[in-house]
């Protein structure tokens, strides 16, 4: 009898433990969300957060707090991600320099596969690709017409040593037979800040430039993307323009801590694609030159899967060292 009334107790206590988590998941939210920026303000990941923060803050009935915590190329936000507690309450955004790192720097303080957890691809995004009006060319060939005609002559500007501009005018060069050289800015903005200033004559940009490109201090020829732009419908490709194998895009997606809930993960996924379909949110990326992705959590384990090889492999073979 003691037998019995001792298996009876353990079960009364599993059936109590589990139906406290489960009430637990059932009630998320209780309190507000972090949504970790691995960047300044202002940039691309700042803003696809804060456009996803407010309306998932609107669904899920707590507030959604932007942070913002610049360093490192994004490594300060993604070691603090990775150890926070895995309850939901703490999430992140980052583009695909999370999985350019490894192949770039030789310690990195976390692990993207195995202390984070992916909850979906939100947006990608092909760069423009800016001259300087006193460049001559208006097209991708008479770029590369004049890049030869001129060696020495042109130089592009990019957020950073191993970013995916700096990658994506590597790969350019590589495919088109010239040789731009390249000069490293602090970020974005300061790099959009020298095209503009004539001290470089090329940059590849997200949603830095399109301002300049409007007010006329930049000029767009082309995109880098597999399509054409929303916010440029009338600037060709890189492909369209004679460049068949080029395409430079950069995905941005949502990250958890390691051991996050699956339940919890699959919440935040569904509130994500929601927010994204919505039509308020969804012109408003596109008018930021964003295409929207989504996807599951699995398909989105499989992309960074596929990227950790890929960048790895042209970060090795084109010798990019880190700032």
């Amino acid at each position: 009898m003691r037998a019995i009334s001792r298996l009876l107790t353990l079960c009364f206590c599993a059936a109590a433990a589990l139906g406290s988590t489960a009430a637990v998941a059932q009630v998320y939210p209780s309190k507000p969300i972090r949504f970790v920026v691995p960047y300044p303000p202002g940039g691309g990941n700042d803003d696809v957060a804060r456009l996803i923060g407010k309306k998932i803050s609107e669904s899920m009935g707590q507030p959604v707090l932007v942070e913002n915590r610049p360093g490192a190329s994004g490594m300060i936000a993604g070691e603090f991600v990775s150890k926070a507690a895995p309850d939901g309450y703490t999430i992140m955004i980052d583009h695909a320099g999370i999985v350019i790192n490894p192949g770039l720097y030789p310690s990195v303080p976390y692990n993207v596969t195995t202390d984070l957890a992916p909850v979906t691809l939100a947006v990608s995004q092909g760069n423009i690709f800016l001259v300087h009006p006193a460049v001559p060319a208006r097209t991708i060939p008479e770029l590369i017409a004049y890049a030869k005609a001129q060696p020495g002559k042109l130089n592009y500007a990019s957020p950073g040593n191993g970013t995916p501009q700096h990658i994506g005018m590597v790969l350019f060069n590589k495919l088109a037979g010239v040789d731009i050289a390249h000069i490293p800015y602090k970020g974005g903005a300061p790099a959009t800040t020298a095209l503009v200033a004539g001290e470089v004559q090329i940059l590849l940009s997200g949603t830095t430039g399109l301002p300049f490109v409007k007010g006329g201090r930049a000029r767009a020829i082309a995109t880098t993307g597999t399509a054409r732009s929303g916010a440029l419908p009338d600037v060709p490709t890189v492909q369209e323009s004679g460049l068949k194998d080029y395409t430079s895009s950069v995905w941005l997606g949502i990250f958890a801590p390691a051991k996050t809930p699956a339940s919890i993960i699959d919440r935040l996924n569904q509130e994500i694609t929601k927010a994204l379909n919505s039509s308020e949110v969804h012109q408003q990326l596109i008018d930021k030159n964003f295409d929207i992705v989504k996807s599951s959590p699995q398909e989105f384990a499989k992309v960074i899967e596929k990227d950790l090889a890929l960048y790895g492999r042209l970060i090795k073979e084109s010798n990019i060292k880190p700032d």
